[in-house]
């Protein structure tokens, strides 16, 4: 009998979430056929991603004429919370519609639901067709975000999280908040990092050719160093600290390389560069999921500096993408203090953990102590990676689960 998994991931940047692509694959290669139905967004859509995997996107509430003048009106009579409420109900309409003129191909199906809205999902899935589903956290959401009329969204993940066969979550500490949150202590969760896999095709380069060298002609003379921030360029990321630490560093070339298209003149670029003219460059154009290795070959150094403004940043090591990208290519890291992100540096001595993000003279010696010992950090960045967030070992006991059930 076919098998086949449906993945709801309402926030839909899936070329951005190496959890998602990579457990598709994994699905795929096990005999799935994967279906991620997904919101469309600003991030870019992933080339091919394997065999028998569809993605299915559908237009925000925002497209339709009648729901788009709702919703503004909503906004304008201070019931916010009610649009919330709007588009859960339009993303569940969409997947049950498509799944119901495509139910013949999915009758021996299994649901993942992806956070709040996508778990709701396949929650209703589950009553409406009696198939099991699995919980997914990707981000952690915390209650107080749900005000008014949304609170019934936040009842609805409660049940969610509760009638799921299982948590895949990202780490104990991240595992903790989600029990807090849904005030339930799931009995079967299954730890998986949000990571790439050992076992991906990783594009081969010439060690004579790097990325950003040749995008933004950078002699080894002038930038003897390279240190990459990848992600989102925001306060969020402490973009403006960093841009400023790193204007008076000498021999380094600071990249700042988005998630999402963006361009030049936009404010917020702008305001960087005039913070840093001297060192720090943009790339603005995202590259496809299959090709992002490209980005972390090209750094020296890679950078992960999160805010502290709730346990979706502070419990963050585990959960970001792009730690787990450097240390796959044995890069060295800088991080600032977040107790999750210091306490893997010190565990596995990759890197240095900075006290103060903006201190330029702490950001130099940082990277001066790594270069000084640059292949003793690298190997130990390779090991980390290995032993903590290679997907390919990580996804084992999350397949036997579905095999299972």
């Amino acid at each position: 009998m076919n098998k086949s998994c449906s993945i709801f991931f309402y926030e839909g940047y899936v070329d951005v979430a190496p959890t998602i692509i990579n457990l598709a694959k994994s699905l795929s290669n096990c005999g799935y056929c994967v279906t991620i139905y997904a919101k469309e967004n600003e991030c870019s859509k992933p080339r091919e991603i394997g065999k028998q995997i569809e993605i299915v996107y559908f237009k925000n509430a925002s497209h339709f004429y009648i729901l788009c003048i709702l919703m503004k009106t909503l906004n304008q009579i201070r019931l916010s919370s009610l649009v919330t409420v709007i588009e859960t109900v339009l993303f569940l309409f969409q997947c049950l519609f498509h799944i119901l003129f495509n139910y013949t191909k999915i009758k021996n199906d299994i649901s993942i639901g992806i956070d709040t809205y996508g778990s709701i999902t396949a929650l209703i899935k589950s009553l409406l067709t009696r198939q099991k589903f699995i919980y997914l956290s990707l981000e952690l959401t915390h209650p107080k975000h749900f005000r008014r009329f949304s609170k019934v969204i936040k009842v609805l993940e409660g049940l969610a999280y509760r009638n799921s066969e299982g948590i895949i979550v990202q780490d104990r500490d991240r595992f903790e908040t989600l029990c807090n949150y849904n005030n339930y202590q799931h009995p079967k969760v299954f730890y998986l990092p949000n990571a790439a896999s050992t076992s991906d095709s990783v594009i081969q380069l010439e060690t004579s050719e790097n990325y950003f060298r040749k995008m933004f002609h950078l002699s080894i003379e002038d930038f003897p160093y390279i240190i990459i921030q990848a992600g989102m360029i925001s306060d969020l990321m402490l973009s403006q600290l960093l841009a400023q630490a790193f204007a008076p560093i000498k021999g380094c070339a600071l990249i700042f390389h988005e998630r999402v298209k963006r361009e030049i003149d936009d404010p917020y670029i702008r305001r960087l560069q005039e913070i840093n003219s001297t060192n720090l460059f943009f790339s603005l154009s995202p590259l496809p999921y299959e090709q992002i290795d490209k980005i972390y070959a090209s750094a020296t150094i890679g950078l992960a500096f999160y805010t502290d403004i709730d346990n979706n940043f502070s419990q963050i090591a585990m959960a970001s993408g792009k730690l787990s990208h450097y240390l796959k290519h044995g890069k060295p890291v800088l991080v600032n203090n977040l107790e999750s992100l210091s306490r893997l540096v010190d565990k596995y001595q990759i890197g240095v953990v900075i006290q103060e993000p903006s201190n330029s003279l702490e950001m130099e010696l940082a990277i001066q102590k790594i270069m000084d010992n640059y292949e003793f950090y690298s190997k130990n960045s390779k090991i980390c990676f290995e032993e903590e967030f290679d997907f390919a070992k990580k996804v084992q006991p999350v397949l036997s689960l579905m095999a299972d059930l």
